[in-house]
């Protein structure tokens, strides 16, 4: 194995279990998205390694803070929105492509670009990959809490009405086409109801 894959297999077992699973799921539908925007194979090669590596940031961040129960400090929401330059300093440091380092650094900007973070990018827009992972990460964190899972036809209001600033609009309507088809792998604690739609 060459060694920068052993240094990023490393850093992906400090991982909690909870987050590894969830980088695992949101790889599947982003790269169910792609599929059904019919990107060529070398772009859903590209999506599907920085979808699932777009959270390696937080392998960097105090575990307390990360597994916290209670309400986050202005402080624990500072440390957490650290992630993806931390993901980005660490996949340029080994050697990424590219594209996979750019949906890693790029996933929570909005698709605007008036918002989210890294506040150094605020006013970049982020690339159609890291549009696509942003789409399938807020899915999966709205349906995979066994407590408060949301429904597809929930999801698809949320990303409706942001549709166009948080969120790309061509990145929710590749959604919308691939939830039609039965196309989104959704976790088993997520309500699955038929779009309404």
């Amino acid at each position: 194995m060459p060694v920068h894959d052993e240094i990023l297999m490393h850093v992906v077992a400090r991982l909690d279990d909870e987050t590894f699973i969830h980088c695992r799921r949101v790889k599947s539908l982003a790269l169910s998205l792609g599929k059904t925007a019919g990107l060529p194979p070398t772009e859903l090669k590209l999506l599907g390694q920085g979808a699932f590596f777009h959270d390696i940031g937080k392998s960097f961040l105090p575990r307390d803070v990360l597994q916290k129960q209670a309400p986050l400090s202005p402080r624990d929401r500072a440390i957490i929105k650290m992630h993806p330059k931390l993901g980005w300093d660490f996949a340029e440091l080994i050697g990424l492509e590219e594209g996979v380092k750019r949906i890693i650094l790029e996933h929570h900007l909005w698709a605007d670009g008036r918002d989210g973070y890294p506040d150094e990018l605020t006013g970049c827009k982020p690339c159609f990959l890291a549009q696509i992972t942003a789409v399938a990460d807020a899915v999966d964190s709205m349906t995979s809490d066994y407590r408060t899972a949301k429904s597809l036809d929930a999801c698809l209001e949320y990303l409706e009405e942001n549709a166009g600033t948080k969120f790309s609009r061509t990145a929710v309507e590749i959604f919308k086409a691939a939830a039609s088809k039965g196309l989104v792998p959704l976790p088993q604690s997520a309500p699955v109801r038929s779009l309404s739609r």
